[in-house]
């Protein structure tokens, strides 16, 4: 099947979604992409197998669903790399929001992006415990280049003081317990992230685990790493997310035909 030219992509786009919901979504993603025609490519893929309906049949489905307490629409599966887009496009502005409500406290920030990745998950159709989803979500969808960012710039004590131990690894471990401490806790107003001097690190104590293997306990580590640094490694991370997903739904479909 050939692929359509940008102006058709953006006809069927604008057939799957209101103009201001697609103002909207290109506003927030266009900045992640190298260029218009690959952000143009990445939203024509989540939408594309989204159906196309008619009026009469709008009309016709809601009878069904109105008078049949049981009912399931057959397409809903359809519409979920439309929910993906819209999920991470609120939960990321919504964090970003609350600078303005609550500046420096990254708690905040953290228990929306956490929720945003649980979201993800679950439809994707993935369960387990939200720490695991957590830890599969950056280790299977950040960028080689980004996870060395983070390694480069957090680290268990002083940078370099533990060269075996993976900084990755421990960001992500050190997030899921911001995250816990502010949701169970009401621990909302630490700062994890180094947002005002990027040249000195900021040292954070958190109870985390250094491993897999290892027991929480509290530690020390030291960031370079300025929210707004993270908040891009996120959104790309979430793009990355969205289409490994689509691209999966696609090798089904094809599998179908």
């Amino acid at each position: 099947m050939s692929t359509p030219e940008p102006g058709e992509k953006l006809r069927l786009i604008l057939q799957r979604l209101d103009s201001r919901l697609l103002s909207k979504l290109w506003l927030f993603y266009r900045d992640y992409f190298k260029n218009d025609e690959s952000c143009l490519e990445f939203l024509f893929r989540a939408v594309r197998q989204e159906p196309v309906y008619t009026e009469e049949y709008l009309v016709e489905q809601f009878s069904h669903a109105f008078n049949d307490d049981n009912y399931v629409d057959p397409d809903d599966h359809l519409f979920i790399p439309r929910r993906m887009l819209n999920c991470v496009e609120r939960m990321v502005s919504a964090a970003r929001d609350m600078e303005q409500i609550r500046q420096g406290k990254d708690a905040f920030k953290i228990v929306f992006l956490v929720t945003c990745v649980e979201t993800l998950q679950k439809l994707s159709g993935k369960d387990g415990f939200k720490k695991d989803m957590l830890f599969d979500f950056f280790e299977t969808n950040t960028s080689s280049k980004d996870k060395n960012y983070i390694r480069k710039h957090f680290a268990h004590g002083e940078q370099g003081l533990y060269p075996d131990e993976d900084g990755f690894w421990q960001f992500i471990s050190v997030l899921s317990e911001y995250r816990n401490a502010a949701a169970h806790e009401g621990q909302y107003w630490d700062s994890c992230f180094n947002n005002y001097n990027s040249r000195t690190p900021l040292s954070i104590m958190a109870k985390a685990q250094l491993d897999k293997n290892s027991k929480k306990a509290e530690h020390v580590f030291e960031t370079t790493i300025g929210y707004r640094k993270f908040d891009e490694i996120f959104v790309r991370t979430c793009i990355s997310f969205i289409r490994n997903y689509v691209a999966s739904q696609e090798d089904t479909t094809n599998a179908d035909a």
